[in-house]
This record gives structure tokens, sequence and C-alpha cells, in this order.
């Protein structure tokens, strides 16, 4: 997929993207580690079905924007995604995906935003409300072996900036199978930017540092972190190494009635580059649906 990069202008930040096709917008949000052009496949099926895709990258991962990582907590994240939906639909809601990362983004945004977005998936992560009793399971205490570690400082940044096998040991574990062809050579570039990295690590602190949250969003996280009106589409894989699907059985107690949650056969962590048709139909029924 030959995605051009553009820039999208908004109140809080100029946001790098990628973007292809012509039609209605869905707006795709990554997580970590990766890079917005994973949704390239994905992008092939709905461009094909009429859609315009814009990947923009989070914040701090950019080298335009590499410096405005001031703050890096969750809804933080969530207000730039509805920035963004402003920014590209001023007078309605706009269709969105979130992997990841990008699925709290996609999460969140509903719970405080919901009025700029008119249809929400989420992929590979279950919503905010249901993420904290997975925290009690031990076997998932040791998948986010990543997350703790990345709380130490200059351990996690020496770790990652010596060379990127940690990196390919989470694709590799978290998709199993899965060969990331070119998109491997991306990932590495951009988190071989040790200004990016290091804003990678901000948004994994920023769930413990308070220092990282910003004041003037706080009061959001009663909507943020509480089941959202929207009805959202929540997918998870079924060889997910990250977080595996029965983690999912109790998703919908932080969701909105109409919501469903689906797992996706034959599909690890990146599911939409291990099944990007079978994800592209999940997503395009949901978004035609009434």
């Amino acid at each position: 997929m030959d995605f051009e990069e553009i820039v999208i202008r908004t109140d809080r930040l100029d946001f790098p993207a990628l973007a292809v096709g012509d039609g209605p917008v869905v707006v795709c949000w990554h997580g970590f580690p990766d890079h917005p052009a994973t949704f390239g496949p994905l992008a092939e099926h709905l461009v094909a079905a009429g859609r315009r895709v814009v990947a923009p990258f989070l914040r701090g991962h950019h080298p335009v924007t590499a410096d405005q990582m001031t703050y890096a907590d969750s809804i933080t994240l969530a207000a730039d995604a509805a920035a963004v939906a402003e920014a590209l639909s001023p007078d309605a809601g706009v269709d969105m995906i979130g992997h990841d990362i990008g699925a709290g983004v996609v999460a969140r945004l509903a719970g405080a935003w919901p009025e700029r977005l008119r249809r929400g998936v989420t992929m590979a992560v279950p919503p905010p409300k249901a993420l904290p009793p997975i925290l009690l399971d031990p076997a998932q205490q040791q998948r986010f072996f990543y997350l703790w570690l990345f709380q130490l400082p200059n351990v996690a940044e020496t770790v990652l900036e010596s060379d990127r096998r940690l990196i390919d040991y989470l694709w590799a574990t978290w998709s199993p199978g899965l060969d990331p062809g070119e998109h491997r050579v991306r990932v590495h570039e951009l988190y071989g930017d040790p200004t990016l990295l290091r804003n990678a690590l901000r948004i994994y602190r920023g769930n413990f540092d308070m220092t990282l949250h910003d004041p003037e969003l706080a009061a959001l996280a009663a909507r943020t972190e509480a089941p959202a009106t929207v009805p959202l589409l929540v997918l998870a894989g079924a060889d997910d190494g990250c977080i595996p699907p029965e983690h999912f059985a109790n998703a919908q107690t932080g969701l909105a009635p109409g919501s469903s949650v689906q797992v996706v056969a034959n599909a690890g962590h990146f599911m939409h580059l291990d099944q990007p048709g079978k994800v592209a139909k999940a997503v395009l029924d949901w978004f035609s649906a009434d």
C-alpha cells in the first residue's frame, strides 16, 4: 500500500500521518512496538471498499513531534485523537480503529469525546474498565514483563538502545509465526531513534507516574476509565501471546450496550497483519451497521 505522508493540523499539535484512498475517513491509531504503516494490509481492503485511511503517528513518535511529550498519560493521547477527529471532520464524528496503545486511545475517546466518534473498533486490548482484573493473573503479570521493565529508568533505555532484539521478541511471541517483512525495518528505524524510543517509554511510565499526567485533563478520568456511552467493536486474537482471548471474557463490563466482542481465529496480537481480510470484514460490517 502506497501511503502519502500528510500533516493534520489541530489546536493541540500538528500530527504527521500516513494517508491513502478516497471517501469517508477511517482513522487508525497504532501501538507499541509499531508503526502506522503496519495498517497497510488492512488499508488495502478499506480503500477497496471506498474509504480513506488516515494513520497518525502517536504524539512523540515522529521526528516532527519528538519534543512534544511533556505529558504521556492515556488521557493526553485520547485528547489528541479527539483533536485529530475534529480536524478531519468538524461537523460529525469519524470512524476509528485503535490497536494496542491505540485501542486505549479509541476507548477513552469514546468515553470523554463521544461526539468525535461515529463507530469505533479496538484491537488486542480490553476496554479500560476491564483491564485491572487481568493484572491479578500471575501468568498475565509474566506476559507483561516488558511493562515492568519499562518502569526502570536507564535500564529500559539501555536494553532497547543497545539493539532491537527485545522488539523482535515481542513481535514473535505476540503474533507467533508472523513474518513482519518490511514492517520490521520500519519499526526498527522508528525505535532506533533514541528520542522516539524514550517517548514510547514515557507512555508506559505514564501508567504509574502521575507527573506525566496532564493536570488539566485529570477530571476526564471519571469518563475515560468508565464504560463509554458509544458501542465499540472489540477484537481479540485467538493466538495473542500478549493478552490472550480469555482476558476478553469480561470485556462487556467495560462497554456500552450494543458493543460486540469477537475473537479473530488464526490471529495473534498484530491481527491486522495476521488476518487483514478477516479484520477488514469485521470492521466494515461494524461501520455499516445501523
